[in-house]
């Protein structure tokens, strides 16, 4: 046998092994039972194929392809338990944006959040007596006294309220992730929920049954820190919905197996709402409340131009690691990876 026939007849192992590699290196795409099995023998397989391309001096790019799958299959069965700096980078920058992406979870719960979100804020605004029958008249009252004065107090004076915020976005948060985690139904209508009422006062008040005053400290309050606390809710959802629908789809696994892979896989959703759930209740406190009159000095602008900029930088940031890097984990991870 020449040395093209022998490649030729070992070719199909190595490229189900690299596909099956392939399939590892996403964690929200089910490996089966029959996967873990095929990987340990196709493991073997290639590298015996190894040890026979060196002994008979194959050539050195087929040495280096099957050295390099055999050192990723070890790495899938044998996985290392010291943690480096480049893998908290890469699992960072690269592994978890592409894993939320990925994940239809994450879409079900933005889809299920700012589509009632949207649609009450359009309708209360152009309609506002809409409003007072989904949350209330007394519940607009209250909104509408707490922004008829805008308090300028120093980020100093409102640094211990960062963990009140916290805390109390958190626990939305939170919610949102036990009920999903405990029922999918309770866990939809809890973010729904929370969308519909959100929306609905976002609408409301800025609406022509607002004076323009209290609108305009309601839009210079809340405009900083919503990019990141509205997305947070959404990845606790998304991290609940998760673990429910394998509840419901074990893809083969007993329950408790499903459960357990899914919170696993979840986890990196979990810790990235909590990061933004951070950052916004640091913004909430901190620039939110404040006229920052001589940051605004320096910079030209008044306080809420600045607030806006905020607003929009924390869009732009969350676009840049969803989308951006996302995207180019996925591309890092298709052809770079082989």
């Amino acid at each position: 046998m020449t040395i093209s026939e022998l490649i030729a007849a070992r070719e199909p192992d190595w490229q189900a092994l690299e596909t099956l590699l392939g399939t590892y290196s996403n964690p929200f795409r089910t490996k089966s039972p029959e996967d873990v099995a095929q990987l340990t023998s196709l493991y073997r397989v290639v590298s015996s194929d190894l040890a026979l391309a060196e002994s008979h001096h194959l050539p050195m790019n087929t040495v280096e392809y099957l050295n390099n799958l055999v050192g990723r299959a070890h790495h899938c069965l044998y996985r290392k338990r010291k943690l480096y700096w480049s893998d908290f980078a890469r699992v960072t920058l690269f592994d978890t944006p592409r894993w939320i992406i990925a994940d239809p979870s994450f879409w079900v719960a933005l889809a299920l959040f700012w589509v009632p979100y949207l649609v009450c804020q359009f309708v209360c605004k152009t309609h506002p007596e809409i409003a007072s029958q989904i949350v209330g008249e007394e519940t607009l009252d209250y909104i509408r006294s707490m922004y008829v004065d805008f308090y300028d107090v120093e980020p100093i004076d409102r640094l211990w309220t960062v963990g009140h915020y916290l805390f109390h976005n958190g626990s939305i948060g939170f919610k949102c992730f036990c009920l999903s985690v405990l029922g999918l139904i309770p866990g939809l209508f809890i973010l729904v929920h929370n969308a519909v009422i959100l929306g609905t006062i976002f609408g409301y008040m800025q609406s022509a049954a607002v004076d323009a005053g209290i609108t305009a400290n309601f839009i210079e309050f809340t405009t900083a820190h919503g990019p990141f606390e509205l997305t947070a809710i959404v990845l606790t959802a998304a991290a609940g919905m998760r673990i429910g629908f394998s509840v419901i789809m074990t893809r083969g696994y007993s329950r408790l197996d499903a459960i357990r892979r899914a919170a696993i896989q979840a986890f990196p959703t979990v810790m990235t709402a909590f990061v933004l759930f951070f950052l916004a209740a640091g913004i909430e406190a901190l620039i939110s409340p404040g006229k920052h009159r001589w940051l605004c000095d320096v910079l030209g602008t008044d306080a809420l131009t600045l607030k806006i900029i905020v607003k929009y930088v924390s869009i732009a940031l969350l676009v840049f690691y969803f989308v951006g890097l996302g995207v180019l984990g996925v591309i890092r991870t298709r052809f770079f990876q082989r």
